[in-house]
C-alpha cells in the first residue's frame, strides 16, 4: 500500500512538473499575440497597415513591421517591413506599403522576439487603377520644376506654385505685415505663418489680385484653373463627396490621415492652410490658420466685385467649392493651355 501512495504521488509530480514546462516553455505563444488590425488609405500605389501587440512585451521584441505578398501566407523571408514607430499608448504600429497598382496583396504583422517570429491574421486587399498619367512637367520663371499629371485629359501641376515673379519677370512682393496685406488691391504673396520652410513643402499662398494680373502669374503656356476647370476635375473624380481622399496625398502631414487618402488621382493634396489677413485677427483668431487640416486652390474665374471661386479638401472625404474674399493668401495650382 506504501509503494503505491508512493508511484501515486511521484506520477502527480511527474505531471505537475510537465505541465509547469510546457506553460514555461509556451509563455509568449500563450500570451504575446500580434494582431493585424486593420488596411487604411489604399491608393493606387500605396497602402497603409495597422498591427499592435501589447505593450508589455516591447522590451521583448526585437523587430516589428508588415510582411506583404502578392501570395497568400507572407512571413519576413518575403518582402516586409521593418518600423520603430510603435506607440505605446495605444499599443499599435504601421506601415506605409508602395506597392503597384490595381493588385492583390496579403499583409500580416509581425513581431520577433527570442522566442521566434509570431505573425497576425492574414487580411487582403487590393490596390485601385491609377485615374492618371504621367505629364511632361514644367519649369516656372524662377527656376522651378514641378511634377505634372494628366487627369480626365488635363495636365495639372503635382505641387502647388512656388514662383515669386509674373511670367515677364516683374517682382511680385512678399509682405508680411498683416496692415498692409490687409490694404492690398495688387498681387502679393507669403508663406505660411511667413516660415521658408513651409514654403518647401507647401509652395507660397497668393492673394487673388496675383491670380488675376495680366502679367501672368502661371509659367508660359499654362494658366491658373477656371471655376469650370475645377468642377471639371471634381466631376470626374465622382463628385464632391468622394473626390477628397482621391485627391490627398497619403502623408502624415494630414493630421488625421485614417480618415482617408488614396490619392488616385495623383494630385498629391497637401494640407497646406491658409492665410486669413482680412479679418482683425486676436490671439484666438490667427492671421494664419488650419496648417494639416486643409488644402485651398484659387480658381481664375471671380464671384464678385471682391471675391473667387476657390476648391477647398479638408480632414473629411468631401471636397468644397466656395467664394473667398480676393484678399485671403492660399496656394495655386496650374493647368496646361
Amino acid at each position: 500500500m506504501k509503494n503505491f501512495i508512493v508511484l501515486t504521488f511521484f506520477c502527480a509530480l511527474l505531471v505537475s512538473c510537465s505541465s509547469n514546462n510546457d506553460s514555461n516553455g509556451g509563455v509568449i505563444q500563450n500570451t504575446f499575440k500580434v494582431k493585424t488590425s486593420s488596411v487604411n488609405n489604399v491608393g493606387h500605389q500605396s497602402a497603409t497597415v495597422f498591427g499592435t501587440f501589447a505593450s508589455s512585451f516591447l522590451t521583448t521584441v526585437s523587430a516589428y513591421g508588415i510582411c506583404y505578398s502578392t501570395m497568400a501566407n507572407p512571413t519576413i523571408i518575403g518582402p516586409h517591413t521593418e518600423e520603430s514607430n510603435y506607440d505605446s499608448e495605444k499599443g499599435a504600429f504601421s506601415s506605409d506599403l508602395a506597392l503597384s497598382q490595381n493588385t492583390t496583396y496579403y499583409v500580416k504583422a509581425y513581431a520577433t522576439t527570442s522566442d521566434g517570429t509570431f505573425y497576425g491574421d492574414e487580411l487582403i486587399f487590393t490596390t485601385l487603377n491609377q485615374l492618371f498619367t504621367n505629364g511632361a512637367g514644367v519649369v516656372d520663371t524662377d527656376g522651378n520644376s514641378y511634377s505634372s499629371i494628366v487627369i480626365n485629359g488635363k495636365q495639372w501641376m503635382k505641387n502647388n506654385l512656388n514662383v515669386s515673379k509674373y511670367r515677364n519677370g516683374d517682382v511680385i512682393p512678399q509682405v508680411t505685415d498683416i496692415d498692409q496685406w490687409d490694404t492690398l488691391t495688387t498681387g502679393a504673396w507669403c508663406y505660411y505663418a511667413n516660415d521658408t520652410a513651409n514654403g518647401t513643402t507647401y509652395g507660397k499662398l497668393y492673394n487673388w489680385y496675383a491670380v488675376n494680373d495680366p502679367r501672368g502669374l502661371a509659367p508660359l503656356g499654362w494658366h491658373i484653373p477656371t471655376d469650370t476647370e475645377w468642377t471639371s476635375l471634381i466631376t470626374f473624380l465622382g463628385g464632391y463627396n468622394v473626390s477628397g481622399p482621391k485627391l490627398k496625398k497619403p502623408v502624415t502631414l494630414w493630421s488625421n490621415l485614417t480618415q482617408g487618402a488614396t490619392n488616385q488621382s495623383g494630385f498629391s493634396a497637401l494640407p497646406s492652410g491658409y492665410s486669413y489677413l482680412t479679418l482683425t485677427y486676436t490671439p484666438v483668431d490667427q492671421p494664419f490658420k488650419r496648417l494639416g487640416e486643409v488644402a485651398y486652390w484659387w480658381s481664375a474665374t471671380a464671384s464678385g466685385t471682391s471675391s473667387a471661386y476657390s476648391y477647398s479638401i479638408d480632414l473629411g472625404n468631401t471636397a468644397t467649392r466656395s467664394s473667398i474674399r480676393n484678399k485671403t493668401g492660399i496656394s495655386v495650382r496650374c493647368v496646361k493651355n
